[in-house]
């Protein structure tokens, strides 16, 4: 069984254009919603947790003074999702054996569902671990080291899902027991559904 070290990386440095408003700074529980994601992989014991920020980068650092995160700025933010994870991907240390990416746009996933993740990485002998709700795939997702120089190609406004597409033997799947459990915010419509079920 895998014992070794798994990271947290927390893309978090985009615009939120069809929202109108930046997702990172929207209220949930008291907390930035980039807070209150980055100390869910905290508390979930990943380690160490990185946080790539980009757009309106100083108000993000303030946001997140308390949290202990590792913070990385990602000037090339514009070009896409990719180069986010890329930049999380660039300052994990050799001692880390996997990388669990967050978006900052799912409030409700748990620390349970990450250390469900880890779990199922440590025992079923996959390389990726997806998390899905009947059967529908979402993030987080968990990435082998043995991956890592793959993810690092990945080129525009996506994660890994090509890595997934090409790996599907890889696979292990992380179900959620709740159908908000993995909902992103992506429009007003979403964030009043989230915050008000």
């Amino acid at each position: 069984m895998k014992q070794g070290q798994i990271a947290g990386i927390v893309l978090a440095a985009g615009v939120s254009r069809r929202l109108g408003q930046p997702k990172q700074f929207l209220e949930w529980r008291g907390r930035p919603l980039v807070a209150h994601v980055t100390r869910t992989a905290i508390d979930a014991g990943l380690e160490p947790v990185v946080v790539a920020i980009g757009y309106r980068a100083e108000d993000m650092r303030a946001a997140l003074t308390s949290t202990g995160a590792t913070l990385i700025e990602n000037p090339r933010w514009p070009e896409g999702m990719s180069t986010s994870l890329k930049a999380g991907l660039s300052v994990l240390p050799g001692t880390v054996d996997a990388a669990i990416f967050l978006l900052v746009d799912q409030p409700r996933v748990s620390a349970n569902h990450l250390n469900i993740m880890v779990a199922l990485y440590r025992t079923s002998g996959k390389q990726i671990v997806v998390s899905a709700f009947q059967g529908q795939r979402a993030s987080p997702t968990l990435f082998d080291r043995s991956l890592f120089n793959e993810l690092m190609r990945v080129a525009g406004d996506s994660g890994g899902r090509s890595v997934i597409q090409a790996h599907a033997d890889l696979v292990a799947v992380a179900e959620a027991d709740d159908a908000l459990a993995l909902l992103d915010v992506d429009t007003p419509e979403d964030w009043q559904r989230i915050k008000n079920e």
